[in-house]
């Protein structure tokens, strides 16, 4: 567990920067609210941005990674956030195993798998947080089903409000498993136990269904709010293929792909092993199966549920994986014996240190390349409007991909909003509607700048003379990152590069001629 630990803090601080697809975008909303509450610089935003009010979940990242802005630098800022959600994965995974099974093995090693993913790659900080916080919702329902008492009750309160407030998703998972464990613990109730059965299970039902009525009224109010959920489903049974494979195990290059598998194959085949164990000993319930039931149940979800609904790509299967394996690995926990455990977690544990080596390689790339293409902040002036145009978001070192299977570099320039009051024109969040910061409508690049796949594309389109004519800001300065000059070859881009040829000159480049900044001529 502390060499664990001690890679997973050596992954996040090692690196100058711990850039993820998203995460710059987090941070950089961060700092904007960050400083607009404290009045700074509010003039200047308000111009551009309206704060959201509305009780939508997505919240609670955007707050914590605003509170060490007090005092560090957004990239620090960042690592901070980020050690807390390790953290909270570590400890809440080791004391829900502790509850469940009372003894220690080299098992809970797995846990490590489960801090750093996909989805934690692609800069999904709600996501990843809201999956931290599962395991504290889980284990606080389990002490409240335990020792109903005031003090339980609001710590599974606590818990389940800041999953609501982080990510929706993990909240949904959240409830399912507590009510599939309201099921596991009323049937294997003993007889001769005071209160019947169906008298437990209703009390629980309800306590559970008293708990959670706000946060589900205020869900139905965000679904329907959002257009509906208007699912379609339809098998895809080649996720389960994926799931052996631990796909989204994967953060960025291709070199994680057979430690990932090798995880996915030994959970798989442990929990397979165990229900076959469980079958010939002929086990028919034990008080703990609730988190098998709700297994079965995101099981369906993920086979079923399509990637798309609620008008958005959701990319379900990437975050239901993420569960099954999560809930597979309790379900092993404690059922199987300890030294087939202590086998498992040992293989997994090698699996973890193997991929940290590979991370941390191409982390250290990535890192030297944002500082590459954020070194254009010291040239650009504060209050000042800015345009990314990228033409490599999985990046480039020595015309070699960073990162093949990730686009990390998608949002990397963010960091510079965080070091002066600036407007980065590709701020996505900004631009979902169901984050605490929105664009104004005038000055929404994504309504009045962007032109048939948008400036976020490769390549990018974009027609500037739009954005001015109808937002009344121009934009002073464009920076490319990994310009490749086959882009003149897609007619759409031409228009914006005739654009920048005429409004704009180049005024810095950085040493690897990966980075160019352009100013808008006077």
């Amino acid at each position: 567990m502390i060499a664990g630990v001690a890679m997973c803090l050596a992954q996040i601080w090692w690196p100058e920067y711990y850039l993820t697809g998203d995460g710059p975008c987090h941070l950089y909303n961060a700092r904007v609210l960050h400083d607009m509450w404290n009045g700074v610089n509010t003039q200047f935003y308000s111009r551009f941005y309206d704060i959201n009010y509305n009780p939508n979940p997505n919240w609670l990242s955007n707050v914590l990674l605003g509170i060490p802005l007090y005092f560090a630098s957004g990239p620090v800022a960042e690592k901070m956030f980020l050690t807390l959600y390790a953290g909270l994965v570590t400890g809440g995974f080791y004391l829900l195993l502790k509850k469940i099974s009372g003894s220690s093995s080299y098992w809970i090693t797995i846990v490590f798998l489960f801090v750093f993913h996909h989805t934690l790659a692609k800069g999904f900080y709600n996501f990843s947080l809201s999956t931290a916080l599962w395991f504290w919702m889980i284990w606080s329902w389990m002490r409240f089903v335990d020792k109903r008492n005031t003090i339980n009750t609001l710590i599974f309160f606590l818990f389940t409000a800041l999953s609501f407030f982080t990510q929706l998703l993990p909240f949904v998972f959240g409830v399912i498993t507590c009510a599939a464990l309201i099921c596991s613990y009323t049937l294997s109730r003993e007889r001769d136990e005071k209160l019947s059965a169906l008298n437990y299970f209703i009390q629980n039902a309800i306590l559970l269904g008293i708990l959670t009525a706000p946060f589900l009224a205020l869900m139905l109010w965000f679904t329907n709010h959002e257009g509906g959920t208007h699912i379609t489903l339809h098998h895809h049974y080649y996720r389960l293929i994926e799931l052996v494979q631990f796909k989204y195990a994967i953060n960025a290059v291709k070199d994680e792909s057979f430690a990932a598998a090798l995880c996915g194959m030994t959970i798989v085949a442990l929990l397979i092993a165990s229900i076959a164990m469980r079958v010939k000993a002929k086990v028919i319930v034990n008080k703990y199966d609730g988190f098998f039931y709700s297994l079965l149940i995101i099981m369906a979800i993920y086979l079923f549920f399509p990637e798309n609904f609620m008008q958005r790509d959701i990319l379900i299967s990437m975050r239901a994986q993420l569960f099954l394996l999560i809930l597979a690995g309790i379900c092993i926990s404690y059922t199987l014996p300890q030294p087939i455990k202590n086998a498992g977690g040992l293989i997994l544990f090698i699996c973890f240190t193997f991929l940290t080596v590979v991370r941390m390689n191409y982390m250290n790339k990535a890192a030297v390349a944002t500082s590459d293409y954020n070194s254009v902040a010291a040239y650009i002036r504060p209050y000042s409007v800015v345009l990314p145009l990228d033409f490599a978001p999985e990046g480039k070192d020595h015309d070699h991909p960073i990162a093949s299977r990730n686009y990390l570099f998608t949002h990397a320039l963010q960091y510079a909003g965080t070091q002066k009051p600036l407007i980065i024109l590709d701020n996505y969040e900004a631009n979902a509607g169901y984050f605490p910061l929105l664009w104004r409508y005038t000055a929404n690049p994504y309504a009045h700048l962007s032109t048939n796949n948008g400036f976020e594309a490769t390549p990018p389109s974009a027609d500037i003379d739009n954005y001015a004519k109808v937002s009344g800001h121009t934009i002073d300065y464009i920076v490319t990152w990994c310009y490749d000059t086959l882009a003149l070859h897609d007619e759409h881009y031409r228009l914006l590069h005739a654009q920048v040829k005429q409004q704009y000159h180049q005024i810095y480049t950085s040493k690897s001629h990966r980075t160019a900044l352009y100013e808008r001529n006077k």
